[in-house]
């Protein structure tokens, strides 16, 4: 398996999903554009990208034989990110980790969150099967 064209086409994808969704999603909440604007009706879009670039990386991660306590950091990072990315507003302060944003930094913080594991997650996995191939594993 190509993990490397692989992982970065992965990342590629998540990226672009999250810069589309970044931009439409801070501009309707920031009240600069409208919702009927151009840009936010591809939020659903933006979120297909995101969730499939998602996808890819971690499927290259464990087919690259990734140790499963980096896959376990990873997808708790993940599950903080969305739970801050999809949770509602009032579910934030009601936790006790709402940190005193506002609901669109919360969107944001999840957004960056999930981006930050999933490309690191992606070097993980290149790097380990990389290292695999000159047979010095990382543990």
């Amino acid at each position: 398996m190509r993990v490397g064209r692989h992982g970065i086409t992965g990342v590629a994808i998540h990226l672009a999903g999250f810069a589309l969704g970044f931009i439409s999603i801070g501009l309707v909440l920031g009240g600069v554009i409208d919702i009927q604007s151009g840009l936010p009706v591809l939020a659903p879009f933006a979120d297909l990208l995101y969730g499939l670039g998602l996808v890819i990386v971690v499927v290259v991660a464990a087919r690259a034989g990734l140790p499963m306590k980096y896959l376990l950091v990873a997808g708790a990072i993940i599950g903080i990110g969305l739970f801050y990315k999809s949770a509602p507003h009032e579910i934030h302060i009601a936790s006790g980790t709402g940190f005193g944003l506002i609901h669109p930094a919360h969107i944001m913080l999840g957004m960056i969150l999930i981006t930050i594991s999933v490309a690191a997650l992606a070097v993980l996995a290149i790097r380990y099967n990389k290292s695999s191939h000159k047979g010095d594993r990382m543990t």
